[in-house]
């Protein structure tokens, strides 16, 4: 009996890198939810960032993802999966100088992030922003870096960036029956609601054989 094959498919995805303002939500079908049609499961990866210095309060951001068992409408959706951001307030580095592509060193003030932070590099252009762990830190006056995992895809402003970007895999979600897919962002669940920076990536496995 020969084995069955499948293949995994990187997916458009659901969200890509945006900014969603205090007190708002955000459907990823209000452009165009996803079928499942010849999917087996799906791999959901979440990027959260905080767009501000201050912390929410009460609650943070809730990423809920839904299955539909229609085609159209919106009589039918139902959650499948959830996760929630924290409220801790972030560390707010301000870099020396414009960062180059390919920088794995930053030279930053006097307000450093710990290692293993990750930092939220905003770009003007926000499909150019990247999210960064922190791996060695200098903390000598006058001479503070933090050292990056990986280095710069694109050049970086001299700016203020944040901390406390939180990653969310959810992986091997069962589509078997599920009609369409989407996730449900919830940024107006606290008592006091923050500016987010997130993107919502999307992987497949189907059979072939």
């Amino acid at each position: 009996m020969a084995l069955k094959k499948y293949t995994n498919t990187v997916q458009t995805d659901l969200a890509i890198i945006q900014t969603l303002a205090a007190d708002l939500v955000y459907r990823t079908d209000d452009t165009a939810d996803f079928l499942t049609a010849g999917k087996l499961s799906a791999s959901i990866g979440i990027w959260h960032a905080k767009d501000s210095a201050s912390a929410p309060v009460g609650a943070g951001t809730k990423y809920t993802i839904e299955k539909s068992y229609t085609l159209t409408g919106d009589d039918n959706w139902m959650p499948l999966y959830w996760v929630q951001a924290g409220i801790t307030a972030p560390t707010a580095m301000v870099t020396d100088g414009e960062e180059v592509a390919t920088s794995t060193v930053i030279e930053c003030g006097n307000v450093i992030p710990a290692v293993g932070d990750i930092i939220c590099f905003k770009n003007a252009t926000i499909g150019l922003t990247e999210f960064r762990e922190v791996i060695a830190r200098v903390t000598t006056g006058g001479s503070e870096t933090v050292t990056l995992k990986d280095a710069l895809t694109s050049t970086q402003a001299q700016g203020t960036y944040y901390t406390q970007v939180e990653n969310f895999d959810i992986n091997l979600l069962n589509l078997k029956g599920v009609v369409r897919l989407r996730v449900f962002v919830n940024n107006n669940l606290g008592t006091t609601n923050r500016a987010i920076i997130f993107r919502i990536a999307l992987t497949t496995c189907d059979g072939i054989g």
